[in-house]
């Protein structure tokens, strides 16, 4: 009796998948001079083979490679992002004991200043240039009109600058230490604590100028702002929570807390009251009336530790933009 045929399936290395077509402006607006869209890649189903070759992943990294971040999100640009300027690294012992040190002198007082200072410092990133962010450069612009009252704050982050090297003998650039003092400002009042990342290269000249969002804006303006930067809607719900600190009429101004989420929820600005009339300030109120704020919103005002969570995960994006680590 003869032998049972076998019928083998083919590998990855017989069956070629050929990479789907770049994306191109027309198709993207809705006009696609290709004709119907083609069928997806089929994925070779012997696993194991797949495994053996690579060809697998090789396959994703085709087929997601062919989008580009300006495509996913959604800006029609062929220009490439800037590459990092340099990478970071966590503190060395001798450097977290002198931080500890410059740290013990500064008053909760100044916490709301201090991190507003964080904002102000990396909010003038652009993503495809890769110019502006965390870079120190604030301490050129105190005279532009939305860097009012950070005076006050850089004047403690160059006194714990001087501390720090005249006792721990530890040289940290201004930029690094806004940072670190933003992420101790939250701390002390309450909020997550935040380790941060060091090796951030302090500016010699402004950044350019109308980068930080206008408080005036529509939320789909914010957004776009926020984008730019490379941050998405989350990143801005979540940094919008710093508002609890400083006197907005979120509750106590020197506790990190929810209360800013259940505040935007009730919209006390609509009310007869003069004095609710004055909680906030106009970018936080259009947020609860945006599709996908108010979700976010809602999600923190009911949890606490979710704010918390997300808000240290969007702090260590925006005071690492530019940067690898």
């Amino acid at each position: 009796m003869a032998p049972p045929i076998r019928v083998r399936r083919p590998t990855c290395e017989q069956e070629r998948v050929r990479p789907r077509a770049r994306p191109t402006r027309a198709s993207c607006e809705g006009t696609s001079p290709r004709g119907p869209p083609q069928r997806a890649p089929r994925v070779c189903e012997e696993e194991s083979s797949c495994a053996k070759s690579g060809r697998r992943h090789a396959l994703s990294l085709c087929v997601f490679s062919s989008f580009s971040p300006q495509f996913l999100w959604g800006v029609r640009s062929e220009r490439t992002l800037a590459a990092p300027v340099g990478s970071l690294r966590a503190p060395t012992a001798r450097e977290r004991a002198a931080i500890k040190d410059g740290l013990s002198q500064v008053s909760k007082g100044k916490a709301p200043v201090l991190l507003r200072l964080v904002f102000h410092d990396a909010g003038t990133f652009d993503r495809e240039t890769g110019r502006g962010g965390p870079n120190g450069s604030v301490r050129f612009e105190l005279d532009r009109p939305e860097s009012r009252g950070l005076k006050r704050g850089l004047k403690v982050v160059g006194d714990v600058k001087e501390s720090i090297a005249a006792k721990g003998k530890v040289d940290l650039s201004y930029a690094d230490l806004i940072v670190v003092l933003g992420a101790w400002a939250v701390e002390v009042c309450g909020g997550p604590r935040m380790d941060v990342l060091i090796g951030r290269i302090d500016a010699s000249e402004p950044d350019a100028e109308n980068m930080i969002p206008d408080e005036n804006l529509p939320a789909q303006g914010i957004k776009e702002s926020f984008a730019r930067m490379g941050l998405d809607t989350l990143d801005l719900v979540a940094l919008s929570g710093s508002h609890a600190l400083g006197g907005k009429g979120y509750g106590d101004p020197l506790t990190f807390d929810n209360v800013y989420y259940k505040t935007l929820l009730e919209k006390p600005w609509l009310s007869q009251d003069s004095m609710k009339q004055m909680i906030g300030i106009p970018s936080d109120r259009v947020l609860p009336d945006d599709l996908e704020c108010r979700p976010i919103i809602e999600k923190y005002a009911s949890s606490q530790a979710a704010f918390f969570a997300d808000f240290a995960s969007s702090y260590a994006k925006i005071t690492t933009l530019g940067y690898s680590s």
